[in-house]
């Protein structure tokens, strides 16, 4: 076997996993259970296989840290119960390349907590090295449900995805393919954590960003494993002058169904409701760099060219990010109003 140099060992780690090891999983559903989102992940059997193919079962390594927190409420089938969160942190070496770590969580009262913790953990790890990142770029559409739960069809995948593609050059463009109502996160596609489970928000690996095409820029929100939720409450209120009171209370209700966050019992919510606030007070100040560019008097055509509401107006992550990268766009291309 002929070592691949570094250079080209990023490259094949970042390439798509052949469609026959992809996975399909429902995050969110519609209230009427008929209509859910899905999301793509692969087993973590995929991810060692990769690894193995690539550097050998001799060039990497990976290893775990469990650790759990006892005399946890949270809310199951509508019943308040007191469990516990199983917290793991997986760090993986590639020989070569260096060490890079994730963090996985379960509920201690789900089926095989451990085995999905440590999954999600050791995908996130691989992530940071390449390895099944081009999930979270991946934008979760809307698909319809059979009785059960399951998607009747299975959505196309875009040519990127397809790992004869990618190595052609077909490369995911940076831009939501998916529509507004997706209403998703603005970090992270989440996709699954490798349990199978059909219910409930994602807590996957790679994959986020939440699982939608709300993601306005790079970057996760780095909670600490054992942060709790009063903790995660005080962050999450302190960001509602950064965003505004309309986005703010949006971001609540979408993603934890509440309008304080004290309400959200479960603490993969509150986690996925900071990532949302944190990557809105991001994409406010990439709107504010650009408007800073614009002069004062030209900013309301532009506004109107974008069919975009009043700045002040801003009360959905979809509606940031369309105008976000509107005024970017016009920006860069120097198309002003009065240029138009």
């Amino acid at each position: 076997m002929n070592k691949l140099s570094n250079e080209d060992l990023l490259i094949e780690l970042k390439a798509p996993f052949p469609l026959s090891q992809v996975r399909w999983r429902v995050t969110n559903t519609a209230n009427s259970r008929t209509r859910g989102q899905v999301v793509p992940y692969a087993d973590p059997r995929a991810y060692t296989d990769r690894l193995n193919s690539l550097v050998t079962p001799q060039g990497w390594t990976r290893s775990y840290e469990t650790t759990t927190m006892n005399n946890i409420t949270r809310t199951k089938r509508n019943n308040e119960i007191v469990t516990g969160k199983i917290l793991v942190i997986c760090k993986v070496t590639i020989e070569g390349l260096g060490t890079h770590s994730g963090t996985g969580e379960e509920w201690a009262d789900e089926d095989n907590a451990l085995t999905s913790a440590e999954a999600q953990a050791f995908k996130r790890a691989c992530s940071c090295l390449g390895l099944g990142r081009y999930f979270y770029d991946f934008d979760a559409p809307w698909v319809d449900l059979d009785e059960r739960g399951r998607p009747k069809k299975l959505p196309a995948v875009p040519a990127w995805m397809v790992p004869e593609n990618w190595r052609k050059g077909a490369r995911h463009s940076g831009k939501p393919t998916g529509t507004h109502g997706n209403a998703r996160s603005a970090t992270n596609p989440t996709p699954a954590n490798g349990n199978g489970k059909h219910n409930g928000p994602s807590n996957g690996a790679a994959p986020p960003r939440s699982n939608g095409s709300h993601r306005i820029e790079e970057g996760k929100s780095q909670v600490a494993p054992a942060q709790n939720g009063v903790d995660l409450d005080k962050q999450i209120a302190a960001l509602e002058g950064a965003v505004g009171g309309k986005l703010y209370r949006w971001v609540l209700r979408e993603h934890g169904r509440a309008n304080k966050p004290h309400l959200v019992r479960d603490l993969r919510q509150k986690k996925k409701i900071l990532d949302v606030l944190e990557s809105a007070t991001r994409g406010l100040r990439r709107m504010e760099a650009v408007l800073d560019r614009i002069p004062e008097a030209e900013v309301g055509a532009l506004l109107s060219k974008l069919q975009a509401p009043p700045l002040n107006e801003i009360g959905d992550m979809p509606t940031l990010i369309h105008l976000v990268q509107g005024l970017e766009g016009i920006s860069n291309n120097g198309s002003h109003p009065s240029a138009a």
